[in-house]
């Protein structure tokens, strides 16, 4: 052996600990070690590569089989009640493969990576790939705002409340622009692949985030991985929340690698997150300008996600976690000018429906946990309780995982900033029913980092910890959790798949009522409850905005029992149709406990009747009209004054202006703070600021009030 090998490799054996060191040979080779250690990262590779080979293969292989003639036999559970077994061994031996790399010494990077990629692709593109129509109702009609602002030039607040809040579509309207997409087959295509690259980008301000963390690689892969497990809520879809959702994740780990106050030992204890980056104020600034065009640009996008930006980044500077103390009022006046100003269509006479929910905590986790369990089929109320399970399981974890960082010596105060703060969200409404499905959503980065860290809560700074951490079975038990967390997504996030799944003959049906919307057109849908349920399960409002107008028609119990169908359409006057769709008998099936052959029995009820007559009929859907049309001439479209639209009143223009300059002064003394030393004192230009300041939030406060109180 060369002096140079010996040398490179004596350290390598000094610094392992005394009781791992193995017996000097009688008589070793010469190349042995060398030889030894080359060969042994390969073979650790070998296993988890073979793994992840198999697992593909297992998922993928089976999926062309899957035909419409399949998926027409979904049921209570979804799309996993009619996959193959070997797609599910599939995930179950992708998990294997990530747990398995979690085992040496020292990270495969590569291998990790590939695997976690692999496992993000294999849970989001199924249906992408299976199902011949982009999936889930919202998206389509997402589309439609992006075909209104095409074609008119504006938004139309009166049309609908997201107009109040149209940054996501006015992006997106002029990247495709940009990207030359016009073809409504091509937007299909970018609603089709949507979530995947969604879920896909969250993977990079995630890693971010996890290398905030004072732990160890598994720690921080683990938490990565068990987000990525853990991402069924569903929200990934295309619309304003999953544009937002980014900028969240983007948000919260600048905030929490950059700008977390320094932190030093105390009571024995250490801090749970690693000290930011030596970095030059002009960095520093440039990051902190990257942070708030994050939040602004969630502001016109958003009514929910920059509240919660708002939520985590005021407790972190409550808790003295933040460097950015000026931070909270900046972003509330921006987040509550907006409210206040250009989203006014929105409240302006609807205070009570914005507000009344606050303070309610109770009956808003009412309405959204147990309220959307009840009723509904036996096998699809599994599919709702799996997601209680799976959501309680997560934030059960991340509560150990922040004792045994306790018990390791460390003190978490971020992380469960990011974990427990969105549950302030149920005091403030239900959000339609959805509140806690948000709260979950918005909860589940810090929640999975904290997760991780139950299993590894070491640093693995020292020689006695990582010595623990190589005979640790923690592993093992990351092992059986990752394989709990991907079967409960199987059913969590695909379950509802029967009627949020999208048929090529609705899309057909629905081409036909947008050729026949001239002026307008009524369209009848059937609905459990037309008062609650006002979102159908059907390719809805793509095209035709302010043309087509939805009515949620109750969808009797008894289908022999159409008279009350046939009366709605003549009250319904001259251009009215009643559709129903396979997606919607689905969700009555399913959600509302219809009976399974309801749909069959109500079309041959509706067929049979000598006043109505199907003007589209296919396997997929049906549209009726009546025989007779009702006297009478459509009503033209009225999709109200182009937006933003603006009360202007003396005290509104002060307040306005006023919003303005405390924003810029705000904005300026956080920059200026940044080029000073942490524990140095404000400088004169900074208290000059805050006290100019002090005099501009007082009268925007009141223009404010004003505003709500004369407008409400």
């Amino acid at each position: 052996m060369s002096g140079g090998t010996a040398a490179r490799e004596k350290p390598a054996a000094e610094h392992r600990p005394a009781w791992a060191k193995d017996p000097a040979p009688e008589a070793p080779p010469a190349t042995a070690p060398v030889t030894s250690a080359r060969r042994r990262p390969r073979l650790r590779a070998v296993v988890p590569a073979v793994l992840l080979a198999a697992g593909l293969a297992l998922y993928w292989l089976p999926v062309p089989g899957l035909d419409e003639a399949a998926l027409d036999a979904m049921g209570g559970l979804g799309l996993v009640g009619v996959l193959p077994w070997p797609v599910l061994a599939g995930a179950a031996l992708l998990v294997v493969a990530f747990a398995s790399l979690l085992w040496p010494s020292r990270p495969q990077r590569l291998l990790l990576g590939l695997v976690l990629v692999a496992t993000v692709v294999s849970l989001h593109a199924l249906p992408a790939v299976v199902e011949e129509q982009p999936r889930f109702a919202t998206a389509w009609q997402h589309l439609g705002f992006l075909e209104y602002l095409d074609r008119t030039g504006g938004s139309a607040p009166a049309l609908d409340a997201r107009w109040s809040w149209p940054g996501f579509f006015a992006a997106a309207a002029f990247v495709l622009r940009a990207c030359g997409v016009t073809d409504p087959a091509q937007l299909a295509e970018v609603v089709r692949w949507w979530p995947l690259a969604v879920n896909l980008l969250a993977l990079v301000p995630l890693a971010l985030l996890a290398r905030s963390v004072r732990a160890g690689w598994r720690a921080r892969w683990c938490g990565v991985w068990f987000f990525a497990l853990s991402s069924w809520v569903g929200q990934d879809y295309f619309s304003p929340q999953s544009f937002t959702y980014l900028l969240y994740l983007a948000f919260a780990a600048l905030l929490l690698r950059w700008f977390l106050a320094p932190s030093a030992p105390s009571g024995g204890m250490l801090p749970g997150a690693e000290a930011p980056p030596d970095a030059p104020p002009g960095r520093r600034a440039v990051l902190l300008g990257v942070a708030l065009a994050l939040f602004a640009a969630a502001v016109p996008a958003h009514q929910l996600t920059p509240f919660v930006m708002l939520g985590v980044v005021t407790v972190l500077v409550v808790l003295g976690r933040c460097a950015l103390r000026g931070l909270p009022l900046l972003l509330g006046v921006v987040a509550v000018g907006w409210v206040c100003f250009l989203a006014e269509p929105y409240w302006s006479g609807h205070f009570d429906e914005l507000f009344g929910g606050i303070g309610g905590l109770g009956a808003n986790v009412t309405s959204s946990v147990s309220g959307r369990i009840e009723g509904g089929s036996a096998t699809h109320q599994l599919v709702l309780y799996s997601r209680v399970a799976l959501a309680g399981l997560v934030m059960a974890l991340a509560c150990w995982g922040w004792w045994r960082r306790r018990e390791a010596g460390y003190r978490e105060r971020a992380l469960p900033v990011l974990a427990f703060v969105p549950a302030a969200g149920f005091a403030l409404q239900a959000y339609g029913g959805e509140m806690a499905l948000r709260v979950f959503l918005f909860a589940l980065p810090g929640a999975a980092l904290l997760a991780a860290l139950a299993f590894f809560p070491r640093a693995g700074t020292s020689e006695r910890e990582r010595a623990w951490d190589r005979v640790s079975l923690a592993p093992l038990a990351a092992l059986l959790a990752g394989l709990v967390l991907v079967g409960g997504f199987l059913v969590a996030r695909w379950g509802n798949e029967a009627f949020e799944r999208v048929r090529p003959g609705e899309v057909a049906a629905m081409e036909w009522v947008y050729a026949h919307a001239d002026p307008t057109v009524r369209l009848l849908w059937l609905s459990e409850d037309p008062e609650e349920s006002v979102t159908p399960a059907l390719p809805w409002g793509s095209r035709a905005m302010e043309r087509v107008r939805y009515v949620p028609t109750h969808a009797p119990r008894d289908p022999v029992l159409a008279d009350p169908l046939a009366e709605a359409l003549r009250e319904a006057g001259p251009v009215s149709y009643l559709i129903v769709g396979r997606g919607q008998s689905a969700y009555l099936e399913l959600d509302a406990g219809y009976s399974t052959s309801w749909e069959r029995r109500l079309l041959a009820t509706l067929d049979a009747r000598d006043d109505l007559v199907p003007v589209v009929r296919n396997t997929d859907a049906a549209v009726y009209a009546l025989r007779e049309a009702p006297p009478g001439t459509p009503e033209a479209a009225t999709p109200g004054p182009p937006g933003p639209t603006v009360t202007w009143t003396p005290w509104s223009v002060l307040g306005a202006l006023s919003a303005g300059l405390l924003v810029l002064l705000l904005g300026t003394r956080e920059f200026l703070r940044l080029r000073a030393a942490p524990d140095a004192p404000a400088s004169p230009a900074v208290r000059a600021l805050f006290w100019f300041a002090v005099p501009l939030l007082l009268v925007t406060v009141s223009a404010l009030v004003h505003r709500f109180w004369t407008l409400a």
